[in-house]
């Protein structure tokens, strides 16, 4: 009788429940890899509309930088020439009063003179951020050489 039983095949209560952990575990992991497939394919449909923002101030930005070889820089402000200036307020950065982009979440100017042989450049770095909130947003730290000949 001892061997009828051992030689009996089926499903036992143990291999069950293992059979189900397995199965719950999986169903997590595939929730877990589908709910962060969402969030960011939400995230890319919303980047595109910030780096045109980004695009339309580097497009004005990166024109003015090259054409002068100085320039003064505060944190939110920098003035190129004495007669370019660009400005970060409300939410927009500013060139000259004129709006070229919005929905800036922060944007910082520093200035960085560097060395090369004889020459010495100015590197103006930028910091921004762009969105909506500070939950959905598309960060950039760029650093620009001005006209150093």
């Amino acid at each position: 009788m001892y061997n009828k039983i051992i030689k009996e095949k089926g499903v036992t209560l143990v291999a069950l429940t293992i059979y189900i952990l397995i199965f719950i575990m999986i169903i997590g992991i595939l929730t877990t890899i589908s709910t962060f497939f969402y969030n960011n394919i939400g995230k890319i449909i919303e980047n595109p509309k910030y780096v045109s923002e980004f695009n339309k101030f580097v497009m004005f930005f990166a024109t003015d930088i090259k054409k002068y070889s100085s320039a003064t820089v505060t944190e939110n402000t920098i003035t190129i020439n004495d007669n370019i200036i660009y400005k970060f307020e409300n939410n927009k950065i500013y060139r000259n009063d004129t709006v070229i982009s919005k929905n800036i979440l922060s944007c910082k100017f520093t200035i960085t003179p560097f060395n090369v042989n004889t020459i010495t450049k100015n590197i103006i770095n930028l910091d921004i951020k762009i969105g909506r909130n500070s939950s959905d947003f598309f960060e950039k730290s760029i650093d620009f050489t001005m006209k150093y000949w």
